[in-house]
């Protein structure tokens, strides 16, 4: 199922995520996954302005590797001093690309702000500069507001073993029904799943119990966390695409490995029934 994994790239261009100690990777590291990535399948990537060195790191691969372009979709500068149409021009020119996939809002609130213009958007942009327009979003609230508007066609939001089928399935299955394409983040939500329980900060001390039971699930079934978190996301038909994160070559193969070998649904289907209340230790902008 790589076929479905999208190449997040925001560890490329910053620091990023609660267990990432490793830090920025150098510029041949992320050609190097970048070349692993593209010759095993994965050739769609996520990106963004605001990701510091990503979508530069992305235009030097694509200017030594130019018989390997990727599909990429980006989302708008966060700078309130450039335009939505520089926002554009300055990705496409940066990342050494025709044009972007899906350009995406970064947040709920980006969406409203520019929704009074987004025919206009809609209307100059395709199909020079980009083919979809997409929204990224935390809330099952802003997911709603989404269903009705025919402009956006992509959503990305978190979906994981925790902010589960339970969470999210009934929304994405109305989205679904809306001719909405479903991109989802968080699979490993952020790193959190692998991290020993004693590091965890005590803002989010809540999730420790619900993590003890993924490593029981995990641990009875003799499967890597890892492996279990990336079956889960992708063995939902409603979810098109997954995104993934990596800041070594080692662990995008240790992906697509997991990718590729698939867990029993019996032992997915406890996931389902995992009911976390508090909903502020599943999103990583809260912690």
């Amino acid at each position: 199922m790589k076929n479905k994994l999208i190449l997040g790239t925001v560890q490329f261009g910053i620091s990023y995520g609660i267990n990432n100690f490793i830090g920025l990777p150098s510029e041949n590291t992320v050609h190097a996954i970048l070349n692993k990535a593209y010759t095993s399948g994965i050739t769609l990537l996520d990106t963004a302005a605001a990701y510091g060195l990503a979508e530069n790191r992305i235009g030097s691969y694509h200017e030594l590797s130019s018989n390997q372009k990727f599909i990429v979709n980006t989302k708008f500068s966060k700078d309130p001093s450039i335009t939505w149409l520089d926002s554009l021009v300055n990705s496409i020119h940066s990342m050494k690309i025709e044009r972007i996939d899906t350009i995406m809002f970064h947040s709920f609130e980006a969406y409203q702000h520019n929704k009074p213009d987004l025919k206009k958007i809609y209307d100059i942009g395709f199909p020079s500069y980009f083919k979809r327009i997409g929204v990224s979003v935390y809330t099952n609230e802003e997911l709603e507001t989404l269903l009705e508007d025919d402009l956006v066609t992509v959503v990305q939001l978190p979906f994981n073993l925790l902010d589960n089928q339970l969470k999210r399935g009934s929304i994405i299955e109305r989205l679904r029904e809306r001719k909405k394409e479903i991109h989802t983040r968080s699979c490993f939500l952020q790193g959190l799943f692998f991290m020993d329980e004693a590091k965890i900060p005590e803002k989010i001390a809540s999730v420790k119990p619900f993590l003890r039971k993924l490593k029981h699930i995990a641990d009875e079934n003799k499967i890597d966390m890892g492996h279990l978190a990336l079956q889960y996301a992708l063995s939902k038909d409603y979810i098109d695409r997954v995104l993934i994160g990596v800041e070594t070559i080692q662990q995008l193969e240790k992906n697509i490995s997991w990718a590729e070998e698939k867990i029993d649904s019996e032992i997915l289907n406890q996931i389902d029934l995992i009911d976390v209340i508090a909903l502020e230790t599943l999103n990583p902008s809260q912690w």
